[in-house]
């Protein structure tokens, strides 16, 4: 019995004396001031993250912050939250519905009680979805191997191109209506006899040419007024640019009819010709002659796509490598014609490998929302896709990647609408893209054409 005891004692004292059961050490705090993200919830539910960059200590840091929403969203009720070190606080707490219609000033107070100042400074981005409200193949649509290479809207039409002629279809279904009348244009007689784009303007208009590719060729532009209309001669010109090819590309901003500028992009240079037209006639039949400053040059699918109506107006480019048009956001300034943002342009390994294309794309400005809508696309594959471009519009300096801008971007989205099977691999990579904003800016229409694959019409509400 006493041996029992000795040993129970013994294992007492080995347990009080073992080093984990020694009075525990004292906890220290872990010090630091730093927010490093907002999150915000408005009262619809929709959420949105800022990640603050980091940066020396100053009275006050500024957040330029977007908060997704919608139209009727109320900035006076928004929810937030911080990340900030496990030992910190928020002075004054965020506790309920905070006030973000004008700037909101807190502080990030650490456990060693420095406190630093943060200001929100916050903008409503109105957020759009998305859905398809048709879509039709090449062999519904009756299209000619390697021929079908542009769209546009016109009143309550979708015009699609054909080199041999061009058709309208309703907007509210893609059947067919009718034929674009070629009423006293002869192809045969123009240098290069067929058109290879056609566009239309912001009030329908039409726009085409034939096309040139050495110096002396001589490109005649029409246009018609709706698609009833016959058409009528713009302007000629005669290509006097070394190593040029013109007429592949055409873009529109503005009302032909009262006030706008046309655009050619010039292929494998950095160049694009500009026609101011007033009243259905061109200011000048000499085109003004752009130069634009960029580390790559332009291959053969040049476009431009100016924001607004404006000789200078800022506008967007496609951009190349090694003459393959790539997924890129170029934004240009339009009075220095250098870049104001510029994307890297070979993502690889994120996601998947990207398809490359990016030539085809149109931009949208819709109630504070910026928008370009693109195909990401190659010979045999064509995908459909939306880019926030907010960031590229108001703070492009924040932009870190690209990735950070895409809002639409499905993984093997291609197998959804594959290339129609009854026709040819596209090439050349051709297709167009067209968006029609809605009169109060609430809404828009998307048609999407790829060569050889078929049209897609998307609703933007």
């Amino acid at each position: 019995m006493r041996k029992i005891l000795y040993r129970i004692v013994f294992l007492f004292s080995l347990i009080f004396l073992m080093p984990g059961c020694q009075e525990a050490e004292e906890l220290i705090p872990t010090s630091g001031n730093k927010l490093t993200a907002l999150s915000f919830l408005t009262s619809d539910l929709i959420e949105s993250k800022v990640t603050v960059e980091e940066s020396e200590a100053q009275e006050v840091i500024v957040i330029d912050a977007d908060v997704n929403g919608l139209k009727t969203t109320d900035m006076t009720k928004i929810n937030v939250s911080a990340n900030i070190p496990n030992n910190a606080r928020i002075e004054p707490a965020f506790v309920g519905p905070v006030d973000l219609s004008q700037p909101y000033q807190f502080e990030v107070v650490g456990a060693d009680d420095q406190r630093q100042s943060y200001r929100i400074e916050a903008k409503l981005s109105v957020v759009y979805q998305h859905r398809t409200k048709w879509r039709k193949t090449a062999t519904e649509l009756d299209f000619v191997n390697h021929n079908n290479g542009a769209i546009g809207f016109s009143g309550d039409y979708v015009v699609i191109h054909n080199r041999a002629g061009f058709t309208y279809h309703n907007i509210s279904d893609g059947e067919k209506v009718g034929d674009i009348s070629f009423s006293g244009i002869d192809w045969s007689t123009l240098q290069r006899t067929v058109p290879l784009h056609m566009t239309t303007d912001d009030a329908g208009n039409i726009a085409s040419c034939n096309f040139g590719v050495a110096v002396g060729d001589v490109i005649h532009m029409f246009w018609w007024k709706g698609v009833n209309a016959e058409p009528k001669l713009l302007f000629e010109y005669v290509l006097d640019i070394p190593g040029a090819q013109i007429g592949r590309k055409i873009f529109v901003r503005g009302d032909m009819n009262d006030h706008a500028f046309l655009y050619l992009g010039i292929s494998n240079n950095n160049i694009f010709l500009q026609w101011e037209i007033k009243n259905g006639e061109v200011v000048s039949e000499a085109p003004r002659k752009v130069d634009y400053t960029l580390d790559y040059t332009m291959g053969i699918q040049a476009k431009i796509v100016p924001i607004e109506v404006g000789a200078n107006s800022n506008y967007f480019l496609s951009r190349y490598e090694g003459n393959v048009a790539k997924v890129a956001i170029t934004y240009m300034d339009g009075v220095t014609n250098q870049p104001i943002y510029q994307s890297e342009h070979h993502i690889q390994d994120v996601f998947h490998q990207w398809l490359g294309g990016g030539h085809a794309f149109d931009y949208a400005a819709m109630d504070g929302a910026y928008y370009i809508f693109i195909i990401e696309q190659n010979g045999v594959n064509w995908m459909r896709e939306i880019f926030d471009i907010r960031k590229v519009m108001l703070r492009p300096e924040k932009i870190s990647s690209i990735m950070e801008l895409i809002k639409f971007r499905v993984w093997n989205n291609w197998l959804e609408f594959p290339l129609d099977p009854n026709y040819a691999s596209n090439g050349n990579v051709t297709g167009d893209v067209k968006v029609r904003v809605a009169p109060d800016g609430q809404s828009a229409i998307v048609a999407f054409l790829c060569t050889n694959g078929g049209v897609e019409l998307w609703e933007i509400y």
